[in-house]
């Protein structure tokens, strides 16, 4: 790890972002350790294991909402569906999107568009929240 990947790690655990991340996660252990390594860094979590749980915590709590993390691959309504009525409803919003397929490979399907935030599972705590933070500086 560099130093400065650790100096921002390190700020990380030290500030305690006031950010509010709606998760989207249709597996439950995946779920689990995204939102543990999320709060562990400060970052509220609203956890949700598909598209229709996530549109009605939007509505429940969406000016709160900072950024939306969404796996891509999920019964029902995909991430992409779910991104598009999120923005939808909440213009300006941050997306982040991830999948256990390679961003090219989602590129050349038509459910991503080249320059999409995107982080490919597997990931480590640290690389996601080092991401998220990007994100949500960009």
């Amino acid at each position: 790890m560099t130093e400065s990947r650790k100096q921002t790690l390190s700020d990380a655990d030290s500030q305690s972002p006031s950010e509010t991340v709606l998760l989207v996660e249709d597996d439950d252990a995946v779920r689990a350790v995204t939102s543990r390594a999320l709060l562990r860094f400060g970052y509220t979590v609203l956890a949700a294991e598909g598209g229709p749980q996530a549109l009605d915590l939007l509505e429940e709590h969406g000016d709160g909402i900072d950024l939306l993390l969404t796996d891509i691959m999920m019964p029902g309504m995909n991430g992409v569906e779910v991104a598009r009525r999120v923005v939808e409803a909440k213009p300006g919003i941050r997306v982040f999107f991830m999948s256990g397929y390679a961003d090219q490979d989602l590129v050349r399907q038509g459910l991503l568009s080249p320059g999409t935030h995107f982080i490919q599972k597997p990931f480590t705590p640290f690389e996601l929240v080092e991401r998220v933070r990007e994100v949500l500086d960009g």
